[in-house]
């Protein structure tokens, strides 16, 4: 895996060069992720655990979610996805596996808070993304002793970007819902070389999420999980299988939370 860390910008994030943005691009191709280390201050991470712990007695002690730009107004990572730096390099890798310009420019953040015992039913959820670029930012990371860490296990580049939306839909199916059981299985990951990375926070980990199958190994209820995720490049932005797509996820994570 790439570790790479060039200048930083003048709001604490990393910047590259042509160079390094080819060579995580190339550990992304053939290892499956790339680390941009120490790439958001410890300052930011303080604000952004603060932010959780409010938010985990809103929601009882218990996994949440959120989606799209409107929960980041008036956080301290607002200013990391407008970085004029991260959208060029997002529009970069973007280009070089798709041949083609990105859609558009819009990054979809999600923020996730593994807590509680609804947090266990989002672990081994394997999944493909509906975008061609993913980073995950670990923002809290259980490292207690006899802590689970929820390490990322991924099957990386497991297979090729779904230009046709429709295509991507029935393939997620089959694999996210009627394979669902198999991927956490030992063998199933030892016989298709599944990847075990562990997080540290404050480090930007790169990887093809339309490709890579991924989730997140178990947490303790006790514990507490919270990653960022920065979605960019949907080639099915716009088609009108995207919100078929979206209301089937949607419904998914609902069903999840009742079971």
């Amino acid at each position: 895996m790439t570790q790479l860390n060039d200048s930083t910008s003048p709001d604490g994030f990393v910047t590259l060069s042509d160079a390094s943005m080819h060579a995580l691009a190339n550990s992304m191709d053939e290892s499956g992720v790339g680390i941009l280390h120490h790439s958001v201050p410890d300052a930011i991470l303080a604000q952004m655990r603060s932010f959780i712990a409010h938010q985990i007695e809103q929601h009882d002690g218990q996994y949440f979610s959120f989606e799209g730009m409107e929960w980041t107004a008036g956080t301290c990572l607002r200013p990391l996805f407008e970085d004029v730096g991260l959208r060029a390099l997002f529009r970069c890798l973007y280009e070089r596996k798709m041949r083609k310009a990105p859609p558009s420019d819009r990054i979809f953040p999600v923020l996730r808070v593994l807590t509680g015992t609804h947090g266990l039913r989002h672990a081994n959820n394997f999944h493909y993304d509906s975008y061609v670029v993913t980073i995950l930012l670990p923002v809290l990371i259980p490292n207690g002793p006899g802590e689970l860490p929820g390490h990322l296990v991924m099957f990386p580049n497991f297979r090729e970007e779904r230009r046709f939306a429709v295509v991507n839909i029935l393939e997620k199916l089959l694999v996210e819902k009627l394979l669902k059981r198999i991927w956490s299985r030992p063998r199933v990951q030892q016989w298709l070389s599944a990847k075990i990375v562990p997080l540290t926070p404050g480090n930007l980990y790169f990887f093809w999420g339309m490709r890579s199958l991924h989730a997140n190994q178990p947490c303790l209820p006790t514990s507490v999980r919270s990653t960022v995720l920065l979605h960019f490049g949907d080639p099915h932005e716009g088609s009108v299988f995207k919100g078929i797509s979206q209301r089937l996820h949607a419904r998914r994570l609902r069903r999840m939370d009742r079971d």
